[in-house]
């Protein structure tokens, strides 16, 4: 079942078993994740840049920036491709740095995942605040996926119910088609 309406399973779906490597990567993640962004000792520019450095390793930027592109990326040149992707990249990063700064004060945990397909798996999380423990949690997600190497990668965050490569699409999708279906320029 899914924690708590975030996140409707196909019929197909199957929990994942307890304490999953997908779950430990996540967790683990969160973990490098929040010590930049709690790190006092650093300047906010140094922050953004070893966050954005994080967040590219963790990211499978092309798949996410292609999913976003969506049928415009079928009549786009390798390179506008590329460059959009390397662009989307930088803008998803600061996107999950400004949506998880909102809980760096927070104990965000995992508890529990969904394996979509055997590749395909949504670790979910809560986002606990220690000065208000009867405050109910955040909910958050992570969608991950293997790359061509196998290794875990994150194609998507959910922040109370709101998946971001989606919402990111259909922004892209708009302005794209404002302007004729053009990448560049």
């Amino acid at each position: 079942a899914s924690i708590s309406g975030l996140y409707a399973p196909p019929a197909h779906a199957a929990a994942a078993p307890s304490g999953t490597a997908t779950e430990k990567y996540v967790q683990e993640s969160i973990d490098r994740g929040y010590a930049i962004l709690r790190d006092t000792k650093i300047t906010e520019p140094q922050r953004q840049e070893k966050f954005q450095e994080f967040a590219h390793s963790i990211m499978d930027a092309q798949r996410i920036g292609l999913f976003t592109l969506g049928r415009f990326a079928n009549g786009a040149s390798k390179a506008d491709i590329d460059a959009f992707v390397l662009a989307f990249a930088d803008f998803t990063a600061a996107v999950y740095e400004t949506r998880l700064m909102k809980y760096k004060d927070h104990v965000l945990t995992v508890v529990g995942s969904q394996a979509r397909a055997e590749d395909d798996v949504v670790v979910n999380c809560t986002a606990t605040d220690p000065k208000n423990p009867d405050k109910p949690p955040f909910k958050v997600a992570f969608r991950i996926r293997k790359n061509s190497e196998g290794k875990f990668t994150v194609t998507d965050m959910n922040i109370e119910g709101i998946w971001q490569t989606l919402t990111h699409r259909a922004d892209f999708t708009s302005f794209l088609q404002q302007r004729g279906g053009r990448i560049s320029d």
